[in-house]
């Protein structure tokens, strides 16, 4: 077969650049592949039947949701990178970063401005506002403190297949505790009919190295099993005499054995992370505070005299996060008859995290923290499904018991010998929650061009809060104490959802759905890190939430057009102040209003582009702080107005090797900060927080050396160049009110930056 010259020389470019990269780089390169097929020229009936009813569901369904490809996924993620850039393929999604840009460190996610993940800034009032799940299983704390899930606890992004997401709450056949702005799924690798391997290996800038490896029996007496895991590091990009590299391993094992009449299916996970943070870098100068330390000779330290991204020494500031999680979950699903099925799934979680921090840039009380947390969530979900001739009624509900333990202890060996026997500051509190949920669902289809979905979900949320401060103190010393009361609460809600989807044309569906949801506050307002008994939410958390639009696919074209409203009321912001050792609480309302969209072209080879653009609004109609006066209408701090995203590029398949090549380009506008010394959301603009940043991926699939290695079935190499151009930017900040650098740094902003560009490279294998 000939090919046009401008498509061979443009191959022979793209393996040149390829195969040229050092090799001291493809030494330790990888790409989470996962067994996709060559170039995707070709896919079975099976698969291309399974993605045609997938793409039918999603047009049919009256919610929001997107489906991120595995391409996307290879696409998006750089080698040891963490799953969640990949979300980033979906309209209104926001992904901010703060590390060493591998998998080991933490990302904060928001969806139409509603967040999980980690939360540098405070003044957000959904922390937890998204359910992350694992294979449909629920990931989230629902009392946790701070964040409701890390992304750390996903840190090797070659187990994934796919990510599903789902804007707002949705329906309730899937809708979880914290399915707030929405939920997001990570699906993992399925196991195969046929035995195989793939073995991934990567590296690049920032002395980041990582491996995965994937392993498939094939079927065995009719069980289907998978096993898999990896490894990834990484220095980071923070310059200056600042040492702390992060690091994180995974396993995953699953099994699946299909019967007549159903199927039944069990899968492990596991993760460990190794984590440090490095701390924030003031924008601009700040009289006194140096290189040096607080009040010390050294030059003035700021992102403009010490460059953009130094930071300050491990010496002064250390901190390190110690984290792993467990999951286990079994799932059975059993046709019961010709229209009724039953499916269900029970889990396990374990989590525990361990923060270890060292401040010694300028003299505190307390200059240490010893903190430890730990969970233990048991549940199950039981769900029918009744397929009738004009009706699919879905009905069932779940069941979740958490346990959330955190012990503080805070000393300074400079003051009394304090230590973490004999500490100054003591707190030991156990959150116990339990989640009961039942719910109804009806798409109704009275003619094939229309779905009405009504839903209605009982839910019962039971918190109770111990402080076991008291119990915790070690022998021999007298610390100061937390005196939260003991509480029990109890909240029972109605969630109503309706949606209707109506197909105006072949391909043309307008769509829309109004759901409401109810989400327990976080522990700090039940008495964790409290001096004194706090009057605990007479109501839940909840979002009103109404989301609707034009779906659209013809061809290699697809798109999606939306508007959102939710309304969120009943939050409780809970921020922890270093200087002072307790949380406040702030009571607040918030409103998100905006317009997402989503075009796409493009089909297995040949030209392909794609932009997805948000314009949104997020404010306070009312922000209470704790012993303040209310402020309205304040701006939602680190939320942009516009996020603008372009991609485009080229696939074709020469001399048995599909090879690829793709630009992407990302705006976000800037954004409002939180002044920790008002307690307020603050008008002023957070510096270098709008960024335009552009990405080059090169990639190369190749069969040519099947023949030369028994077994083996591809070879993979691949190119990513992230921050082209080296812009320079912010990813998050604040106003401070001291307590990191000292007093004259209050009410100077603290930021922490983008990284800059960097380079990857990967080589993968399948067998």
């Amino acid at each position: 077969m000939k090919h046009p010259t401008a498509l061979r020389c443009l191959s022979s470019a793209v393996l040149a650049s390829l195969w040229l990269v050092p090799a001291s780089i493809l030494a330790a390169t990888a790409a989470s592949d996962g067994g996709i097929d060559i170039g995707e020229v070709s896919s079975s009936t099976n698969a291309a039947g399974t993605a045609a009813a997938r793409a039918k569901a999603l047009r049919e369904s009256p919610e929001n949701q997107v489906q991120i490809t595995h391409q996307q996924i290879r696409d998006l993620v750089q080698p040891g990178g963490s799953i969640v850039t990949a979300l980033s393929a979906a309209p209104g999604v926001q992904v901010k970063g703060y590390g060493s840009g591998n998998g080991a460190s933490r990302y904060q996610i928001r969806i139409n401005g509603i967040q999980v993940g980690f939360a540098l800034a405070p003044g957000n009032p959904e922390k937890n506002g998204l359910s992350v799940l694992f294979d449909g299983v629920p990931m989230n704390n629902p009392l946790a403190q701070y964040d409701g899930w890390e992304s750390s606890e996903t840190p090797i992004s070659s187990i994934f297949a796919n990510i599903h997401v789902t804007q707002g709450p949705g329906n309730p056949d899937h809708r979880w505790y914290d399915s707030m702005g929405g939920t997001i799924n990570l699906i993992p690798v399925e196991p195969t009919a046929k035995a195989g391997a793939s073995l991934d290996l990567g590296g690049g800038s920032f002395a980041t190295y990582s491996a995965s490896t994937m392993l498939q029996t094939g079927s065995i007496n009719g069980w289907r099993s998978e096993l898999g895991g990896g490894y990834t590091r990484s220095a980071g990009f923070r310059t200056g005499p600042y040492h702390a590299p992060n690091q994180a391993e995974a396993f995953f094992a699953k099994t699946i054995k299909d019967f007549q009449g159903g199927h039944f299916s069990a899968g492990f996970f596991f993760s460990h992370t190794q984590e440090f943070r490095p701390l924030y870098i003031p924008a601009s100068p700040i009289p006194g505070v140096t290189t040096g330390g607080y009040g010390q000779p050294g030059e003035l330290l700021s992102q403009g005299t010490t460059g953009y991204y130094y930071t300050v020494p491990t010496s002064k500031y250390f901190k390190n996060d110690t984290a792993h999680m467990y999951l286990v979950y079994a799932r059975l699903m059993v046709h019961l008859a010709q229209r009724l099925s039953v499916d269900n799934t029970l889990y396990f979680r374990s989590g525990y995290r361990h923060h270890y921090r060292v401040n010694d840039y300028f003299p505190h009380t307390v200059n240490t923290e010893d903190f430890t947390g730990t969970t233990r969530t048991i549940g199950d979900r039981l769900a029918f499904h009744w397929n009738l001739p004009m009706n699919s009624v879905r009905f069932g509900g779940y069941y979740q018991h958490s346990r959330y333990e955190s012990l503080y202890y805070g000393y300074n060996p400079a003051v009394l010998a304090s230590s973490a026997s004999k500490p100054l500051f003591a707190a030991d509190y156990y959150d116990y929650w339990d989640g009961a949920t039942a719910f109804l669902q009806d798409d109704f289809h009275p003619i094939s061009a229309l779905h009405i979905t009504p839903g209605l979900q009982l839910i019962n949320y039971h918190v109770q809060f111990v402080n076991n401060s008291e119990a915790a103190i070690p022998p021999g010393s007298t610390p100061v104490t937390y005196k939260a009361g003991n509480n029990d609460n109890s909240y029972t809600k109605l969630a109503p959802s309706l949606g209707i989807n109506y197909r105006i044309l072949p391909g043309l569906h307008a769509f829309a759905i109004w759901a409401k949801n109810f989400q327990t506050a976080p522990a700090a307002a039940y008495g964790n890190y409290q001096q004194a008994t706090v009057e605990v939410p007479k109501s839940p958390t909840d979002i009103n939430s109404y989301i609707g639009g034009l779906k659209w696919h013809m061809g290699a074209w697809q798109a999606q057009l939306s508007g959102f409203h939710q309304h969120l009321g009943n939050a409780v912001i809970a921020t922890f102040l270093p200087s002072d050792l307790i949380s406040k609480l702030d009571r607040v309302s918030a409103i998100y209003n905006g317009v997402n969209l989503l075009l796409q072209y493009g089909k297995g080879l040949g030209f392909f582009a794609g932009t997805r653009d948000t314009i949104q609004h997020a404010y306070y109609p009312s922000y209470l702080p704790a012993g303040g006066s209310p402020v309205i209408d304040a701006r939602m701090p680190g939320t942009p107005t516009l996020i603008l995203g372009f991609d485009a590029g080229y696939r074709w398949y020469a001399a048995n090797t599909r090879f690829a090549v793709r630009l992407s380009d990302q705006y976000a506008s800037s954004v409002t900060t939180f002044n920790n010394n008002t307690n307020l959301p603050d008008p002023t603009r957070l510096p270098g927080s709008a960024y335009n940043i552009v990405n080059l991926g090169l990639s190369a699939d190749t069969l040519a050396f099947d023949s030369m290695i028994p077994g083996l079935k591809k070879v993979g190499v691949s190119l990513m160049i992230d921050n082209l151009l080296n812009r320079k930017y912010n990813s998050q900040g604040y106003i401070t009110s001291g307590g990191e650098y000292g007093p004259n740094s209050q009410g100077a902003i603290l930021v922490i930056p983008g990284a800059p560009r960097a380079v990857y490279a990967s080589l993968s294998a399948s067998f």
